[in-house]
């Protein structure tokens, strides 16, 4: 006969209380109470028995792993790009009002311009630089002209320098600071509107890449755009110019110059093997097509 497990349960608390009472007297006289477990209790505390085994054996495996070398190096702070570090740097870039490197505020004051992720000047600014009222706070202050040499010979902002390809921009970042005080940059062509801004986000570009393991450092945190360009300070303080003219991209004795002028900025030294590259995937497909 097959017996149940509620009789297999029966036959041991008859056993343990072999009287049939649930409970017994001591010497005393004092009851004595025995509870016995259900079958259902029993098998819950198995359960969590074998999951805390487990458990255990999982805290333990996990206690044995290795840490790799970088993760040790993290933790003991000897790793310049760790998450705490970055984050900081984020957060501290997040104001408008801090310079690029998050180490400073900007010196100048800025305007709305035409590029909302460009800090603009404008050219009454332009012209308080020019006369040193931000001396003692700036070190070098170079003015980045971008229109072509032919614009730039016409008249261009007294001391600056013409840059209109990025092989010429990119040679700012070859310099070394020989100042404390913060190094400035500004940007401007005719209008401000496409060559300027144009160089500007090219040397940010090249200055974050040549700085990538120093993440958020830059040798020009600080750089500005002269709003609506040269046209406008010409206009507005022509005594601070040299010589003092002013010659349009479009000047209808310049239309060969124009031509030359705009090929030639538009020449990367760095990008001439990937533009190689593409002209000899375009001759291969011309041969494929015919």
């Amino acid at each position: 006969m097959q017996t149940t497990s509620g009789e297999i349960w029966d036959e041991i608390e008859a056993v343990i209380t072999p009287y049939g009472k649930d409970k017994l007297e001591d010497d005393s006289g004092a009851e004595l109470s025995i509870k016995i477990p259900s079958r259902f209790t029993n098998t819950r505390h198995s359960a969590d028995a074998r999951r805390s085994l487990f458990s255990g054996k999982r805290l333990a495996d996990d206690n044995l792993e290795v840490e790799s070398p970088a993760a040790k190096k993290s933790k003991e702070g000897g790793d310049y790009l760790n998450s705490n570090n970055i984050i900081e740097a984020v957060e501290r870039l997040e104001s408008r009002e801090l310079v690029a490197d998050g180490s400073r505020c900007y010196t100048l004051p800025t305007i709305p311009g035409k590029h909302g992720d460009l800090k603009s000047i404008s050219s009454e600014t332009m012209a308080d630089v020019l006369e040193g009222k931000y001396t003692e706070k700036l070190g070098n202050v170079t003015v980045v002209d971008c229109r072509y040499p032919y614009e730039f010979e016409g008249g261009h902002i007294r001391g600056a320098v013409n840059l209109y390809t990025k092989d010429a921009v990119n040679t700012l970042l070859q310099g070394t600071p020989t100042s404390e005080k913060p190094r400035v940059l500004i940007f401007h062509c005719e209008f401000s509107s496409e060559r300027g801004p144009k160089m500007y986000r090219f040397l940010r570009s090249q200055d974050r890449e040549l700085n990538k393991d120093r993440y958020p450092l830059l040798n020009y945190p600080e750089i500005y755009l002269l709003d609506s360009g040269y046209k406008a300070f010409f206009y507005k303080f022509q005594e601070l110019c040299d010589p003092i003219s002013y010659k349009p991209m479009l000047h209808e004795d310049h239309a060969a110059d124009l031509r030359h002028f705009r090929v030639k900025s538009k020449s990367w030294t760095a990008g001439e093997k990937q533009k190689t590259s593409r002209r000899s995937r375009s001759r291969l497909s011309y041969a494929i097509d015919f």
